[in-house]
Formats: C-alpha cells, structure tokens, sequence
C-alpha cells in the first residue's frame, strides 16, 4: 500500500494519491522485428494514468490504470490502438470477524504466443504479437469459530471470475469465459498453538468453449482438491510440516486427472528475518518438490521458490499482478509510471486452452550498496500440458543497477534473458536477449525525464523468427 495511503489511528487517507501523463517517443530501427528488410519506424505513446487507494478500519483498496495510446508513424497507422493497464483491489468488510469482500480486476497486454509471431520484451514493437486481456474477480468471504475461536475457525470463500482476451493461440477473437475459484479452510486456533493444522478444500471451475458438445452446450474444465496440513516443532528452530490429501481434475487428459498425494517439508527459522522450507512427496503426476527461501536483513532482500501447481492460461492471467505497489523493501511505489515499463508482458504462459502442470522455480535478489541498488529475478516455468503431452520451458531473467549520480539525477544499466523451448515438431525454439542504459533527471516536484537505449537480439532454430533491434525511448512524467 501506498504510504500516503496508510490509516493511522482509524482515520482514513485522501483517496486519490497522484495522477500524471506520461509522453513518449520511441525510436526503433525494427518495428516488425524481421530478419529481412527491418522497416524503421518512430512510435508515439501517450498515458494518463492515475494511483489511488485508501485504508480505513473497515475498507482499504489501491488501484492504477492507464490507457495507453499508441500512434505508429508513415504507413504504419493500422496499428494505431490503445491498451488500457489496470491493477486494483478492494476488501471491505461487511460484518466485523464474520463477513467481508473481497474484489481485484487486472488489464494488459499479454504475448499470445511466441511461436506464432516474433515478440521483443514489450508490447510496442510488432504489436500484433500481443493481445489485450482483463480480468474481474470477486469473492465473499464468510468466518466464523468452529466450537470456540481459540480451537478453531471456519473460513468459506466461494469466488467467482472472468477473463477476457481480445485473441487467442488457436484463433478466437474476442472471447472471455466465466469461471469461480472458491476455497474452505478450517484452522486450528490458540489451543494448538504448538503444533498447528489446517484443512483446506480448493476448487478452480472454468469453462471451456473448445470442449462445447454438438447441441451447443458447454463443458466445465475444473481442477479440485482437500488437504491437510500438520506442523510439528523440532526444537527452537526446526519444524516438520507433514501434508496429505487428495487432489482430482475434469479436462481432457492422456492419463487419469487425480490421485492421492502426500509431501513432507522440513523447515528451519535461525531467525525471524529468515525461513527456508525445503519439501518433497507424490502427486498422480510425478514427484511433488517444494521450495521455499526469505532472508532479509538491512539492505538485503532474498526470496527464492518452487512449487508445482496444476493451473491454466486462465487462471495464470487471474493470478498474476500487472503493477507493482510495493518495491522489494516495502516501500511504497509512489508513481508505477516513472518506475515500471507497464508496456505488456512476456511472462505469461501462451494463451492456449489446456490445463497444464505447471513447474515454476522463483529466485529474486536486492542489495543495496550505499547509492547503489542492484536487482536480480529469474523465472523459470516448464509447462507440461495434459491433453497433448507438449512440454514448453520458458526461462526468464533480468539483472540492473540503479545509481543515484546526484539528488536529481539517476542512470541505470541492465540485461534480460529469454529462453524458450517446446517439446514439440517445428517448434520455434528460440535465445532472446535485450541490454539497455538508461538516465533519468527530475526536473522538479511534477516533472521528470528519462532516456533510454536498448539492444534486441533473438537468435532461433528457425532463421525467419530471428532478429536484432535498436531502440530509443525519450520519456517525460507530468504529475497533475
């Protein structure tokens, strides 16, 4: 949340926290991001954006939203559009301990595919690449003690969704699908504060329009399970945390959709400023790994995970946060414009239908050195799709440094990495790279600027989909 936004003493904050326009010149010696005969070409972007929120002792949201026009020079005006980014949730509670709501909407731009059409880091260059997406998600969420609240507590949240996309993989335009993802916990209370437990049912509903029957009628593709979990203390710093349940699915499959599954984790807290937890066990699929690394200490940040989730494209564009409010110290973002791309996203799994099993390894590190703040993400995902034994692994990295030359003024260098590779005949299998420098100037309170130049370079199985591309972006923030 928004510092400016942070209730003190039950008094809520100014709702709206800052607006601005953002003007843009990009300058690309590639827009179509072709091996022959790259086409030059100058785009202007123009956003107004605004960033708000509220915390209160009943209700608290936060929101950013920004349409973005983009305008293409010479022949090129057919790619004229505008995009809209949106990021924004709400709880409100409606009975104090027993009742609340809870509501988030998201918007983007989300690569469709990128075997389909060669795609840079962003949404600017080859556009059509790209397709914009939207979702809406909101789930009541009833509580109450089960006995008496110090034994344990009832938590039911019965949600319901939808996802947009303006295109997709196999073709449709303009499609969105209906879906819920509801869940019931019962967590023990005070009483076995020493070894706690949990019971948790999950259910992920959504449907499929590919799946519809010959009288028209549409199937429902869902994935459910019920778990239980228990941790036992092993002296002041270790614990075990045991988990069995059983886990079922209703999509199209090469092999039976559930089973039974159990997992043991391990996990070791030498400080409250650090918790590992390293587990494994057995799904109807596989060996179930799991990871899980937070260290923080002064002006070091470290988070690292893997887990492996059954999921969709779906519930991948639900589950994944378009802007960010938050740095990786906690400190507030005041200005998501100045501060993030929010130019589309490559991160997503193609928009394909298909439950997949999704393997996803997380690592993200941040260091301060004096004036200086270094970054490090990587993301890795292997996509094992269940109705056509396709695998696709998707690894995704950045590295930059941020240094403040001066109160005013700032530069930045950094690298991207992008590997893809699917299992699959004539897969486009492709290394991406991107370099860039950066420096940035605040003007005054209002107004900043900032100037950049990257290097785009993909080199593929196939020559067609390979590329090199020179960018230039001459940005300007007014804030209103």
């Amino acid at each position: 949340m928004l510092a400016i936004l942070t209730a003190r003493n039950g008094a809520a904050e100014p709702i709206v926290a800052s607006a601005g326009v953002l003007s843009r010149l990009v300058f690309t010696d590639n827009l179509f991001l072709t091996t022959q005969r790259p086409e030059p070409a100058m785009i202007y972007q123009l956003m107004p954006n605004i960033t708000g929120g509220r915390s209160g002792s009943r209700s608290s949201y936060r929101w950013y939203y920004g349409p973005s026009a983009l305008f293409y020079s010479g022949g090129n005006s057919d790619l004229n559009r505008v995009f809209h980014v949106l990021q924004a949730d709400a709880s409100v509670t409606i009975i104090k301990e027993y009742l609340s709501l809870q509501l988030s909407a998201n918007a983007n731009q989300n690569l469709v595919d990128p075997t389909m059409q060669r795609a840079g880091f962003d949404a600017l260059g080859n556009p059509d690449a790209f397709a914009q997406t939207a979702t809406v998600a909101v789930a009541p969420i009833v509580q109450f003690p089960l006995l008496r609240a110090n034994v344990a507590t009832v938590r039911f949240a019965p949600g319901l969704n939808y996802v947009f996309a303006a295109k997709t993989a196999e073709g449709a335009r303009n499609e969105g699908s209906t879906g819920s993802q509801s869940y019931l916990t019962i967590a023990s209370g005070d009483y076995f504060s020493r070894v706690p437990w949990d019971v948790a049912a999950f259910s992920n509903i959504f449907s499929n329009d590919s799946d519809s029957d010959s009288d028209g009628d549409n199937d429902n593709d869902g994935v459910s399970n019920v778990t239980g979990t228990l941790t036992y203390p092993v002296g002041t710093q270790w614990s075990v945390q045991g988990l069995v349940g059983y886990e079922w699915g209703q999509y199209e499959s090469l092999s039976e959709p559930g089973g039974w599954r159990w997992r043991v984790t391990p996990l070791w807290s030498p400080s409250r400023n650090t918790s590992i937890g390293l587990g494994y066990g057995w799904r109807y699929f596989g060996a179930d790994y799991f990871a899980s690394v937070n260290h923080r200490h002064k002006k070091t940040v470290v988070t690292m995970s893997y887990e492996v989730v059954v999921s969709n494209a779906r519930t991948a564009l639900l589950d994944t946060p378009v802007v960010y409010f938050e740095d990786s110290f906690g400190d507030p973002i005041t200005s998501p414009s100045a501060e993030q791309t929010l130019s589309g996203s490559v991160a997503n799994p193609p928009l394909v239908a298909g439950v997949f099993v999704q393997y996803q390894a997380l690592a993200g590190i941040t260091q301060r050195f004096g004036r200086t703040t270094g970054y490090l993400s990587v993301n890795q995902n292997r996509w094992d799709y269940q109705n056509s034994g396709i695998r696709v692994e998707d690894l995704q990295g950045s590295v930059f440094f941020n240094r403040a030359l001066s109160r005013r003024t700032q530069a930045e260098v950094g690298a991207q990495y992008w590997q893809y590779n699917q299992f699959a005949v004539g897969a486009g299998d492709f290394d991406q790279f991107k370099v860039w420098g950066a420096l940035s100037y605040q003007v005054n309170r209002r107004v900043s600027g900032n100037i950049r130049y990257f290097y785009n370079q993909r080199s593929a199985d196939t020559a067609d989909q390979s590329f090199d591309e020179n960018g230039l972006w001459l940005t300007m923030n007014w804030g209103l």
